[in-house]
């Protein structure tokens, strides 16, 4: 037996050479000889057909790499959905993890360039369990300059709005979301704007005026449920408005039949705006609401309330702040 070994041993020491010229062949074939762009069209018919042809995936080209590290890259990729307008992006590149593919868990990078007019990276490695041994992932996201009139049109918000958003964020996520992740939030937004708009409220239509921010500034964390909002920075001091936000607002994520939805409940959110006299004659109407809270500047106005509801589907209740 053990002769046996030593003389398979041998044979594959003895025909390295071969064997080395075998894989490189192999590499060869996959990565320049073999038609990969047409599988451009298999791919598509599958996402079609796995999803019950609710998502239509297409891409121009595919390319496969082993440096810097084993991985895809797709160009010109627009996917649709029912339900959400297209979503398009220049080039993603798929880059899995080594320990990802023995384990079979999704670990890897993702860059998408090119996605809502900006650049996204997401990161997925092993993480630490909760407090009740349940497995969860580590997720980082990093967003460069997404444009918020695409976002917007994704999310089908109500009010238009314009601007650059800058994201960092990282997460503990149970996959399966049978327990709520934990996850920290850093939001920038530069050059907002917000064109005159009607919104529909709880209390009836709203107008909104005209607004330009230099930058809005978002630190908060979701956790047990519940968004925290840390640090809320409105504006600067040239601008029209500026002014602070702190609260929190009930968030959940439901797995509804592989689906995850986010569930939202009440909120609470302290509010300190200073305003300057330009934006108080545009704002009238709309300030009406929280008149009682004005405090006369020698820019215009100061407003501090609190806004509250038990859920998003009842009129807010606005108060004095603490």
């Amino acid at each position: 037996m053990v002769g046996a070994i030593r003389k398979l041993f041998g044979i594959i020491f003895g025909s390295k050479l071969k064997i080395l010229v075998m894989i490189l062949s192999t590499l060869v074939f996959l990565l320049v000889l073999f038609p990969i762009n047409d599988l451009g069209d298999f791919v598509s018919s599958q996402v079609a057909r796995l999803t019950g042809n609710k998502v239509f995936l297409q891409f121009e080209e595919l390319k496969m790499s082993l440096f810097p590290a084993p991985g895809m890259k797709v160009e010109q990729v627009f996917v649709e959905a029912q339900g959400v307008p297209g979503i398009s992006a220049q080039e993603i590149r798929f880059a899995p993890a080594v320990m990802g593919l023995i384990s079979q868990k999704p670990y890897g990078t993702v860059d998408a360039k090119g996605l809502f007019k900006g650049d996204v990276q997401i990161s997925v490695k092993s993480g630490s369990r909760s407090e009740n041994g349940v497995e969860r992932q580590r997720v980082e996201i990093s967003a460069k300059k997404l444009s918020l009139q695409d976002l917007r049109e994704v999310a089908r918000l109500p009010v238009m709005i314009k601007g650059k958003l800058d994201l960092e964020s990282t997460a503990l996520v149970d996959l399966s979301f049978t327990e709520q992740p934990d996850v920290d939030v850093n939001l920038n937004i530069s050059q907002f704007e917000l064109p005159p708009s009607n919104v529909n409220t709880p209390m009836g239509p709203l107008t909104m005026p005209d607004l330009k921010l230099t930058s809005v500034e978002i630190k908060g964390r979701l956790a047990g449920g519940k968004l925290i909002i840390e640090h809320g920075q409105i504006g600067k001091e040239s601008d029209e408005m500026r002014g602070t936000i702190t609260g929190n607002l009930d968030l959940s994520l439901a797995n509804q039949g592989g689906v995850i939805n986010p569930v939202i409940g009440g909120y609470t959110f302290n509010v300190d705006l200073r305003m300057k006299n330009n934006f108080l004659n545009r704002a009238s109407t709309f300030l009406i609401l929280v008149d009682q809270y004005k405090t006369a500047t020698a820019e215009g106005a100061q407003y501090k309330f609190k806004v509250s509801a038990a859920n998003t589907m009842m009129p807010p209740s606005i108060g004095a702040a603490r």
